[in-house]
């Protein structure tokens, strides 16, 4: 996770919630300099997601030998309830074990973080890149807080709604619903997580999108739009004046927030760019390091609630019909749709940025003429070509776009399965014994 200014929001956010139990140590003049565990804030941590884990299976265990279970009613239902309530249990789970046994990948992210920072503040201004990093972090906590307690409120009044219905057959139905409250809690912790990898891949995106301006705006001689020769207007057709117009000066001259003053060599600049380059494709792997098993937890619930809640908005549709019980199960199917998505396009949005690093240096190959400066293009370019890294879940699984396919696959084969078990339970409960 990055700590740093620009996230201290979601940092001190997703302390709250156990996901960092970490404390920061700071100079005088307020700068971080080195980040340790706070033994309290382990035993917090620790203690919530085990107290939230051990008060959810009591619920379930509460749902399932009541006279009338609320959402338990088949043998179907109950294992896919069960696998639900336990993907989401083992991500939270994960993602706190994670967080604290992760201090040593925090501290080389953070510090690698900080010398990109350094070296780009030659090239672009950093309090415009600060501020916009911390706007987008706290719009995205505000947006996932919001839906999710938007859908948890409504998913809540459903349930209630349902155990008001069956109240005469089990006077003690409200409970039921009440014993899920600590699921529910969960569900905090789980979007906390997400938000908190979400901000660590894209403050690496920007890192590189910023590293490709830089070099779009240090090197705006090398293949850009080509010198064009226009004659002037002029009544007297045997006097043409030639105005030569520079395009690309016109746009570069344009200051979009970075610097063009050129007080360094063209090598000097390609070198330390290479430098950012290669420490933040390291990053990835650190990100990657540090979240390995709760993404793989993560995605496993994913696929997991995106299999349940089909499978019980089709139940639903084709059953008791009810359309408020429907059209709540089609919003957690768009939260769940949500939420792979926050894991799945962070992590392309960086690759994509990485991979443009390639296009841009392969142009400068092709047009630079300066013999000093084609072999440190062309040490960048091997560099590049040799790097190949991307976030992946403790290696299993690549997570790019790509892997949106598997879980279409997937997902259908599995609703097809447990439709066919649906069929089965109506057949046995039909059948006289």
């Amino acid at each position: 996770m990055e700590i740093s200014e620009s996230t201290k929001v979601v940092f001190y956010v997703s302390r709250i919630f156990g996901l960092a139990p970490y404390v920061v140590k700071r100079t005088p003049i307020g700068q971080i300099v080195d980040y340790k565990r706070s033994v309290f804030l382990i035993v917090y941590s620790v203690g919530l997601v085990f107290c939230l884990a051990g008060l959810t299976y009591k619920g379930i265990f509460f749902d399932v030998t009541s006279k009338k279970p609320i959402r338990m009613k088949t043998a179907t239902s109950k294992v896919v309830t069960i696998l639900d309530v336990s993907v989401v249990v083992s991500a939270c789970i994960c993602g706190t074990l994670s967080g604290i046994g992760g201090l040593h990948f925090v501290r080389e992210l953070n510090r690698r973080l900080t010398e990109a920072d350094e070296i780009l503040s030659l090239y672009v201004k950093e309090s415009t890149r600060s501020r916009r990093q911390q706007r987008k972090g706290i719009l995205m906590l505000g947006l996932v807080c919001f839906i999710i307690t938007g859908a948890l409120s409504l998913d809540i009044w459903v349930w209630y709604r349902i155990a008001d219905k069956i109240k005469k057959e089990n006077s003690n139905s409200s409970a039921n619903v009440l014993g899920y409250f600590p699921f529910y809690c969960l569900y905090y912790i789980l979007m906390m997580f997400h938000v908190l990898f979400a901000q660590a891949a894209l403050g690496i995106g920007n890192r590189f999108r910023h590293l490709n301006v830089a070099l779009y705006e240090m090197f705006p001689e090398f293949g850009r739009t080509p010198r064009i020769e226009i004659s002037s207007i002029n009544l007297d057709s045997d006097k043409n004046n030639p105005i030569d117009v520079d395009l690309r000066k016109c746009v570069a001259n344009v200051a979009h927030g970075f610097d063009r003053k050129r007080t360094l060599s063209s090598r000097k600049i390609i070198e330390d760019l290479a430098v950012i380059h290669a420490s933040l494709s390291y990053c990835i792997v650190l990100v990657s390091k540090t979240f390995g098993i709760a993404l793989l937890a993560v995605l496993g619930s994913c696929l997991l609630h995106l299999v349940a809640t089909s499978y019980f908005l089709m139940v639903e549709l084709v059953g008791d019909k009810d359309a408020v019980f429907a059209w709540i199960q089609a919003l957690w199917l768009f939260i769940h749709i949500f939420r792979f998505l926050l894991t799945i396009e962070p992590c392309h949005i960086t690759n994509v940025e990485s991979n443009r690093t390639i296009t841009i240096i392969n142009s400068l190959r092709r047009t630079c003429k300066d013999v000093e400066m084609i072999e440190s293009i062309n040490m960048f370019w091997q560099q590049l070509i040799a790097s190949n890294f991307s976030f992946t879940a403790c290696g299993l699984c690549t997570i790019d776009r790509r892997i949106i396919t598997s879980y279409c696959g997937a997902i259908a084969t599995y609703l097809v399965i447990l439709i066919q078990f649906k069929e089965a339970d109506d057949n046995s409960g039909k059948t006289p014994h």
